[in-house]
């Protein structure tokens, strides 16, 4: 014996259900996220043309679907900004003529990105590279308290100071997250604050 159920909708349902909100994409990996900047930043030193070809080696693409983003992270400064592939939501790699880098996350866990920032930077630091602590702070930053972490770093063997830095959120609701690499000047003809604007101790 077969029954059959017929269910009819309402018009005054439909909308609720064609409405309904889209998901939102994955967080992006916090391990791939520092991967890239220690990969792509730190290993290069800033260097523009040895960081776009090593991107590109990677599979990285331009990204011209975001174009004031693009601009926001070149500070309007002539640069290149290529998104990792096969993330679950945008990672940018973007690096400018004057050696400064950033990698940019739109969707990442804060405080997850944070510890393998750390992380990577102690094992830097195992390898003989001079990692100090310059600066930790709490700033909002989009509507959001992120937490500011800067980093004096110099390579194993090298003469050029930079400074590293993470800025992440406070919580791990997946948001904006980003870390930065710049030259600083010695100490000898440093000014107050260093080229991303943090004290200089």
């Amino acid at each position: 014996v077969s029954v059959r159920f017929r269910i009819t909708l309402s018009p005054s349902r439909m909308p609720a259900l064609i409405m309904l909100p889209a998901a939102q994409p994955a967080p992006a990996a916090a391990a791939a996220i520092v991967r890239v900047f220690i990969d792509g930043c730190v290993a290069h030193e800033g260097d523009s043309m040895k960081t776009v070809d090593w991107a590109i080696n990677q599979g990285f693409e331009p990204d011209f679907a975001r174009g004031g983003a693009a601009e926001t992270l070149l500070s309007g400064q002539p640069g290149t900004v290529l998104a990792l592939p096969g993330s679950a939501s945008p990672v940018l790699l973007a690096i400018d003529l004057d050696r400064r880098c950033t990698v940019w996350a739109e969707r990442g866990d804060g405080p997850a990105v944070r510890t393998e920032f750390v992380k990577a930077m102690n094992a830097l630091a195992a390898k003989g590279a001079r990692v100090q602590p310059a600066q930790e702070r709490t700033v909002e930053r989009g509507g959001a308290w992120r937490l500011q972490l800067q980093m004096r770093y110099r390579r194993a063997g090298g003469t050029q100071d930079f400074g590293v830095g993470a800025v992440t959120t406070l919580t791990a609701q997946p948001a904006a997250q980003a870390l930065s690499l710049a030259p600083m000047p010695s100490r000898l003809d440093a000014p107050s604050t260093d080229p991303q604007g943090l004290p200089v101790r």
